[in-house]
């Protein structure tokens, strides 16, 4: 258990700067299949029977008061927004989003089109987040969850419902087209709550484009008036 808990904790410290804590009321499996998940490779090495299965509440958590001033990542465990879990589930979730209108809540998914069926309920102290690692088609085989590209398209669409209240975590950085990614990105940039822009941390040799390259594109979204948290950053592991 002292390993489990060594290990979340070092999850933890790779944290948006801005998460102050972490809150998981939705049990199950995430069927998105990423390859390089970390969420899903200590589940499965722990066998943590709480990410195990169809998709569930977690009565308990439901149950959770949170402190003012707050910064909870809901779900880093898992999307909360797949298509396989229920409307009930997520309308439970954002309930109590709603219902601690003192603080603010993170939600990320790589499924944005699915805010789009909660735009009239959905809370107004949760930033709106979409995981978008590059703006091409993934490699086969990295992700199930839709392409990089729809779910760009799903925000873009969202932004017209919300204010200042998006979120976009580039993480992790995949090789991408410049700089088109950047025009992507900052095609709403005013309902922008910022950019998250890193590395993978867990050694998964995936398509990364080069350090210089990332740099530009932080350069781009800051010169368009983007906040950006800087993650890891660090050469390519495929770097000549």
């Amino acid at each position: 258990m002292r390993n489990l808990n060594q290990r979340l904790m070092n999850m933890a410290s790779k944290m948006f700067p801005f998460i102050t804590c972490t809150w998981n009321p939705l049990g199950g499996e995430c069927q998105h299949r990423c390859s390089y998940c970390w969420a899903r490779a200590l589940a499965e090495k722990h066998k943590m029977a709480k990410y195990q299965g169809e998709p569930r509440l977690i009565d308990k958590e439901l149950q959770r008061q949170f402190k003012a001033g707050d910064f909870v990542f809901v779900c880093d465990m898992l999307d909360l927004f797949g298509a396989w879990v229920g409307r009930i589930e997520i309308l439970a979730v954002l309930d109590v989003i709603r219902n601690s209108p003192e603080t603010k809540f993170l939600l990320l998914t790589k499924n944005p089109k699915r805010y789009l069926g909660f735009a009239d309920v959905l809370p107004l102290n949760a930033v709106l987040g979409c995981t978008v690692e590059s703006n091409m088609y993934l490699e086969s085989g990295i992700s199930s969850a839709p392409s990089p590209l729809n779910r760009i398209d799903a925000m873009n669409v969202l932004a017209d419902e919300v204010e200042n209240r998006l979120f976009f975590s580039v993480e992790p950085i995949m090789e991408f087209s410049h700089p088109n990614f950047a025009q992507f990105l900052t095609r709403r940039k005013y309902q922008l709550f910022g950019v998250a822009i890193g590395y993978d941390n867990y050694e998964n040799h995936l398509p990364e484009p080069s350090l210089a390259k990332t740099q530009q594109l932080i350069a781009l979204l800051e010169k368009a008036g983007v906040k950006v948290f800087r993650k890891t950053l660090r050469e390519a592991w495929n770097s000549a």
